[in-house]
């Protein structure tokens, strides 16, 4: 029996090069994340890899990720299926959108994409320098709000998040994780996403267990309708479910 396994990407199952573990030779490292000149962009390590190859032999696989669909393209993993760009694609077996859930996620984005926009420019005013993106699929309309700095500072990232904060809705979603910052309307989300298409799944394999692994507190909620949840130790997930059990 093989199960499902809905895997997040991103530090979970390999990260960009300053964030492999320092005890891990740099000479075993295998680069499975591409730029789109093909230069490797993300490194899973010996142990990664095998629990990918592990996932492999014995689930369908399907990540779960914020990587627009381009990005997820340029991933040498096998894969089943895939929710990208935080919930709002999805593809299915054969690799193509769904088309019912792009016209959804078109009429959802409708409303959101002004704010957006202005979002997007205070960010650039906030912070010169910053990294300032409204990520959106081929063509389709926005969908959250990305920042980045280029230089990696977090304080500078800090700022410009807590200067946005006033005028973003309280249904919206902010999501920090090191040097990555999104704003997500309240139609997006992974656990949206994986609704939608996990019924699907389940048809297919009505008696496969699913496991939901994640390694950010934005995975919690899809890892929450599986029926299993795994998380990296070490992240930001697994600093704020376990950690505190563990100094009890």
């Amino acid at each position: 029996m093989r199960a499902i396994a809905l895997v997040d990407l991103d530090d979970t199952l390999f990260q960009t090069l300053r964030k492999c573990p320092p005890d891990v030779p740099r000479g075993s490292l295998t680069p499975l994340g591409f730029a789109r000149d093909g230069s490797p962009l993300s490194y899973a390590t010996p142990r990664q890899l095998n629990f990918i190859a592990w996932l492999s032999e014995t689930a369908w696989l399907v990540p779960v990720t914020a990587r627009s669909r381009d990005a997820v393209e340029r991933v040498r993993i096998a894969m089943d299926a895939a929710v990208c760009a935080h919930g709002g694609m999805i593809l299915g077996r054969d690799g193509r959108p769904e088309p019912e859930w792009v016209d959804h996620i078109a009429r959802a984005a409708m409303p959101h994409s002004a704010l957006l926009d202005r979002l997007a420019e205070s960010a650039r005013n906030a912070e010169p320098g910053l990294s300032v993106r409204i990520l959106a699929e081929e063509g389709g309309p926005g969908l959250y709000l990305l920042l980045k700095h280029p230089d990696w500072d977090e304080e500078s990232l800090g700022r410009a998040v807590d200067s946005l904060r006033p005028d973003v809705p309280a249904n919206w979603t902010i999501h920090r994780n090191g040097n990555n910052a999104a704003f997500l309307p309240p139609y997006l989300g992974k656990d949206k996403a994986v609704a939608w298409l996990l019924p699907r799944l389940r048809a297919l394999h009505p008696e496969a267990p699913v496991i939901g692994i994640g390694d950010s507190l934005t995975d919690a909620p899809f890892m929450a309708i599986c029926d299993f949840a795994m998380m990296p130790t070490g992240s930001q997930l697994s600093a704020a479910a376990l950690e505190p059990l563990a100094r009890c």
